[in-house]
């Protein structure tokens, strides 16, 4: 009897690892990449940047059947792409925004309704994709992502100052949050946990670190959690596993014109070997974040720098802070920004954007941020649970870039938070900037889109997007119940 449960056990390992291995196995090794990429006299698109949208960008391209060259100068999502608060969420804040521009007590929409509408419509679009992407990474990468409820404590009745600034918003506690919670769920299609209220003393069980005596009720909704460093790797291995050339540590030295100026490939060092040579391509795609000036500046020394750096501050306190599988918001800081109290393997991860900040590689949180997130953060904790600065076992920063279109007809002066495809007549390259993790997706086919544009000899016989049906590598014999099988 135990012989036989021996073998049933091992077969079933077995077979975990025989499917594993079946869709790893076609995934060439770094050499045989930088070999691909060496042999490759000519590729259809060269993209520059390894993190979510470079390698969205490659995985795009791939599966309609062009021919694709990705280089990262150091690890794949090393940057930015790794460096976020973990969650897909449905842009609840732009929501918000939005709503709060639409009917404010200012008046605009009667003084100014064209401009006003208008704004409203582009933020409002921004939301929806926000919707339709974060299902996208729920419902066809389960074995990346998971919903996660995050609580809004509400401490008072009415609410002084005002949140964002907005009259109405002093009765939100007396029922106006809680509706638009289901607002919100209702633009995903209902697709996730239902929002709800949770009392005083359902909180106290379920979020026993909270000060629960100060709480009058919390308001809890969903959002989406992954572990962003691990999904980026992930589109770049399905990149590979479907004919994309993706190489790390592999930096862009210069880029090779033509006579007429326009940008035919790169000069790469990979910076492993030491070794040199040149990449040509048909276009090229500079997917460089927050370091797309400096991608630019390779192109035209003299142009100027059209990306904003939104820094995001966190921190990672031990995980007796919070419960294993419930998170927090603060949607009314001292300084307005959103603060997100989250478990995060094992531990809790607290966190923080929209801090102005210049591009940097190896941005590092400053002491005065430290100690801001430590002191908003203890509001809403019981006493017994005095958050110090010892608890701090790691911080990191990371900067999101905000762009404008500099080759575009209309007024640029302001950035956007909705993402940039920007393309140079003179030079014939495509930079595309701006946007959040949960749209990396819509970026990488908007993207392509324009190269299919630009070069319309290219879209010969090639098949449509296809990114919203694929499974990331890691899918293949993943269930819920896979902890239990192994």
């Amino acid at each position: 009897m135990i012989v036989n449960k021996v073998l049933k056990i091992n077969k079933i390992k077995y077979s975990i690892i025989k499917c594993i291995s079946s869709e790893t196995q076609s995934i060439p090794t770094r050499n045989q990449l930088i070999e691909q990429i060496k042999q490759s006299k000519d590729c259809d698109v060269l993209v520059i940047g390894g993190g979510c949208t470079g390698v969205g960008v490659a995985l795009d391209a791939a599966l309609r059947g062009l021919k694709v060259v990705c280089v990262e100068r150091e690890d794949i999502s090393s940057g930015t792409s790794s460096r976020s608060t973990k969650l897909l969420w449905g842009g609840s804040r732009y929501l918000v925004t939005s709503l709060v521009s639409l009917f404010n007590h200012d008046l605009r929409l009667i003084r100014k309704p064209k401009e006003t509408i208008q704004k409203f419509l582009e933020e409002f679009k921004m939301v929806m994709n926000c919707h339709r992407e974060r299902r996208f990474l729920l419902n066809k990468q389960p074995h990346l992502t998971n919903w996660l409820p995050i609580a809004v404590p509400l401490t008072k009745w009415l609410i002084w100052p005002p949140p964002f600034n907005y009259p109405p918003a002093v009765f939100g506690p007396l029922g106006l949050f809680p509706l638009f919670f289901k607002f919100y769920d209702a633009l995903s299609g209902y697709n996730c946990p239902p929002s709800h209220i949770m009392s005083t003393s359902r909180a106290r069980r379920k979020f026993p670190q909270l000060a629960v005596n100060d709480i009058k009720y919390c308001s809890v909704f969903y959002e989406g959690q992954h572990d962003d460093a691990r999904t980026n790797l992930s589109i770049a291995l399905t990149a590979a596993k479907n004919g994309a050339s993706i190489a790390n540590y592999c930096d862009v030295i210069k880029l090779i014109k033509d006579s007429h100026g326009k940008v035919i490939g790169a000069t790469i060092q990979d910076k492993i070997s030491n070794e040199q040579f040149d990449v040509l391509a048909k276009s090229v795609i500079f997917c460089g974040g927050p370091f797309t000036d400096e991608l630019r500046k390779l192109d035209n020394p003299n142009c100027e720098n059209v990306v904003k750096g939104a820094g995001g501050i966190h921190i990672v306190i031990p995980g007796y802070y919070a419960p294993s599988n419930f998170g927090l918001v603060d949607m009314a800081t001292s300084d307005g920004r959103f603060l997100f109290y989250l478990p995060w393997e094992g531990h809790v991860l607290i966190g923080t954007t929209d801090h102005p900040s210049e591009p940097s590689m190896r941005p590092v949180p400053s002491e005065r941020e430290i100690q801001w997130i430590l002191a908003e953060a203890s509001k809403y904790l019981t006493k017994e649970l005095k958050m110090r600065r010892q608890d701090v076992l790691s911080a990191w920063s990371g900067i999101r870039p905000l762009a404008g279109d500099p080759n575009s007809d209309e007024n640029t002066a302001s950035v956007s938070r909705d993402h940039v495809i920007s393309y140079n007549p003179s030079s014939d390259v495509i930079f595309v900037a701006g946007g959040k993790w949960t749209t990396y997706r819509e970026m990488a086919e908007d993207a392509v889109n324009k190269v299919l544009e630009v070069k319309p000899y290219l879209n010969k016989n090639l098949r449509p997007c296809s990114t919203l049906d694929t499974h990331f590598v890691g899918y293949e014999g993943y269930s819920t119940n896979l902890p239990l099988r192994l």
